[in-house]
């Protein structure tokens, strides 16, 4: 019997100092350093996924600049050639002008020689100066039109 006394004694003291050492534990603060630890974790996390998102945003940016750049280069060649090839069409058109007009001239002045009018030099030369001062008009005006239109 006093084996027996001891052993509920052994297992009653026992019992009770892993109670005492158990309720001890749970009202102190054991749950402040997991608190702390998952409070780390959540920051580590956040801080990774507005990194990748900064990454991401710098990515697409530089991604848009290069593109934006290629556009205004592909923009700026073809604006260029449409502008030589309307100053090509506008000095074409002038020197087609200026030949019907000269030609015009040449042949009246091969018919004056042939004998009809004595003062048809005059009249020859007058005309020609009259068409060259009508083709360097027509000239400025397609050249302040072609400005004006390219904007320069």
């Amino acid at each position: 019997m006093i084996r027996l006394k001891r052993k509920v004694m052994t297992v009653s003291l026992g019992l009770s100092t892993f109670l005492i050492m158990g309720t001890a534990y749970a009202y102190s603060d054991v749950s402040t350093p997991l608190q702390n630890w998952y409070k780390a974790s959540f920051q580590q996390g956040t801080k990774e996924m507005n990194a990748m998102a900064q990454q991401g945003l710098d990515e697409a940016s530089q991604s848009f600049s290069v593109s934006a750049n290629e556009s205004v280069s592909k923009a700026n060649a073809n604006l260029k050639k449409m502008a030589d090839d309307t100053s090509h069409h506008a000095i074409d058109s002038i020197e087609a002008a200026s030949q019907f007009y000269s030609s015009q001239i040449k042949s009246a002045a091969g018919l004056a020689k042939t004998g009809a009018a004595v003062d048809f030099d005059k009249y020859v030369s007058a005309s020609k100066s009259a068409n060259d001062r009508e083709i360097d008009q027509w000239a400025q005006d397609t050249i302040q039109g072609l400005t004006l239109k390219l904007g320069n």
